[in-house]
């Protein structure tokens, strides 16, 4: 009951559980009704008519407000600790506590922002899956105006993973700065496997050893007079790592660029062609992998049919003209 411990104005004994409380409708103030009935009307009849209105003398608890402290770390949301990204990504930007210490403060990226000329929504029509994974990652290029951006599946994958985000052109130059080296040097790294493969040949099929220990010693006898690896074999394995940390560290901004061009060629078409040409030239493909494999064996064979053709690679006639 709201009017508990508060005094009747007429008996000024206190309200409590067990009283029938009755209240002045003009001006709120509460009565015993046994009290209003015997005074006839409200004990405060004489103000009604002004701007009186009864009000409780008893004040109610504020709950006491607890500051929060100065340095208490921002709650991670529960889709960063669960691993829930919402559907257009999560950016963390590092905030000070006042004391020399950074942590990261998230925020949920909306669609309508606009990264470049275009907005979150229009490079996550392009990207089709694993938005949150680019969208921070675009945006923190385009607010530092870095184009260096790691990373890890463009690593692994080197130019493959630029075919499966559909970034052709990047992904057969990079295959053919990869092919580059063993193009040229054919000769040498062919006659290096030759003459590797027939001393192990040799001693996998002869009947000197009688035993798999015998066979074995002599292999490893083998390590120590094998030919070395010619230069342009360990020059060809250099370029490939280079190749693949270049594309880790360019990738994610090479795929900026490819979205930005769909979404540029796709505003010269009307409404009906936009849609389908957004996402044929958009997304991931399978196909493209398989394609860029296949180029590499195809350049491997034409290779190897000049260079069956004129008995040599270009590395040796170079090296003819020279003399």
């Amino acid at each position: 009951m709201k009017y508990d411990g508060v005094q009747c104005p007429v008996c000024l004994k206190t309200f409590d559980a067990s009283s029938d409380v009755v209240v002045c409708p003009e001006c709120g103030t509460p009565h015993h009704r046994e009290c209003y009935e015997k005074n006839g009307e409200c004990i405060n009849a004489a103000k009604h008519g002004t701007d009186f209105a009864w009000v409780s003398p008893i004040a109610p608890e504020v709950p006491e407000e607890k500051p929060e402290p100065q340095n208490a770390p921002v709650p991670v949301p529960s889709f960063i600790t669960k691993g829930e990204a919402p559907k257009n990504g999560v950016i963390g930007e590092m905030r000070s506590d006042g004391t020399g210490n950074q942590f990261p403060e998230y925020r949920e990226i909306r669609g309508n922002e606009k990264i470049g000329d275009y907005t979150v929504d229009d490079y996550a029509k392009v990207i089709d899956k694993n938005v949150p994974r680019f969208m921070p990652k675009f945006m923190a290029m385009d607010r530092r105006k870095r184009k260096v951006s790691w990373n890890w599946a463009a690593l692994i994958f080197g130019p493959l993973y630029l075919a499966y985000r559909k970034m052709y052109k990047p992904a057969i130059l990079s295959m053919l700065v990869i092919l580059f080296i063993p193009m040229i040097f054919m000769s040498d790294i062919t006659d290096f496997y030759k003459e590797t493969y027939a001393q192990y040949n040799a001693i996998l099929s002869s009947d000197a050893y009688e035993t798999t220990e015998e066979m074995s010693a002599a292999l490893e006898d083998l390590q120590n007079t094998l030919p070395q690896p010619p230069y342009a074999l360990t020059a060809a394995s250099y370029i490939e790592t280079a190749v693949d940390i270049l594309c880790a560290l360019y990738a994610n901004y090479l795929y900026k660029k490819h979205c930005e061009n769909v979404l540029k060629k796709a505003a010269t078409l009307d409404e009906a062609k936009r849609e389908k040409f957004v996402k044929r030239r958009g997304g991931r493909s399978l196909l493209g992998i398989l394609v860029l494999i296949l180029a590499f064996y195809a350049a491997a064979i034409v290779v190897g049919i000049i260079y069956y053709i004129i008995g040599s690679d270009l590395a040796t006639v170079l090296r003819k003209l020279v003399k």
